[in-house]
């Protein structure tokens, strides 16, 4: 599987990935739990790409009007 760039520059594999969450559900702040132990901060917009990546969200195919 390949890598997600994030938006804060650094890289993470989604093959790695056990878990996405939030620690409470008001925050906007969310958490990628690797399967090592650590979790990594992620935004919104990096949690998208990371599920789209693993091929949990259909990706729209983008309609060429040339």
């Amino acid at each position: 599987m390949a890598f997600v760039e994030l938006e804060d520059g650094s890289c993470i594999n989604p093959a790695f990935i056990e878990e996405i969450y939030k620690r409470n559900p008001s925050d906007t702040v969310w958490k990628a739990g690797i399967n090592h132990g650590e979790a990594t901060t992620i935004t919104d917009a990096d949690r998208t790409r990371i599920l789209k990546t693993a091929g949990f969200v259909k990706i729209k195919k983008e309609k060429n009007d040339e």
